[in-house]
This record gives structure tokens, sequence and C-alpha cells, in this order.
């Protein structure tokens, strides 16, 4: 029910649905399209520097507990 009523405002009100001045194709000097480009580049940076992080905190991990297999090993042997 929900998903009809949502296509009918859809389908009555098409303008809800343009795309915003920067995907659209509006003057790539003007302020707002600056301003997205800019907020899109930070929140690309977060998550890269965030991904990052993780992936070298399992490489981390994954050398850590290589010697501390080896330092096993010897103790054993």
């Amino acid at each position: 029910m929900i998903k009809n009523i949502f296509f009918l405002l859809l389908t009555l009100f098409p303008g809800i649905v343009l795309a915003c001045s920067v995907c659209y194709g509006a003057n790539s000097n003007d302020q707002l399209s600056q301003g997205l480009n800019m907020a899109i580049i930070a929140l690309i940076s977060v998550t890269g520097t965030v991904l990052g992080g993780i992936i070298s905190f399992v490489v981390f991990l994954n050398k850590r507990q290589k010697q501390f297999k080896k330092e096993i090993e010897d103790l054993g042997a």
C-alpha cells in the first residue's frame, strides 16, 4: 500500500525526482556545485581512512599471530 502511494506521488509530482544541480549538469563554477563536490571528496576520504585503518589492523594481527605461532613452536621443540 505504501509503495503504491509512493509511486502515485511520483507520478503526480514528477518534479520531486529531478536531479540536483551537480548531477543535472549545472555550471561547475557555481558555489553549490563546488560545495557538493568538496562534501563528496570529504566523505570518500573519511571512508578510505577508516577502511585503511581496519585493513592495517588486520595485517598487524596476522603478522602478530604468525610471530606468536613461531614462538610457541620454538618453545615446544
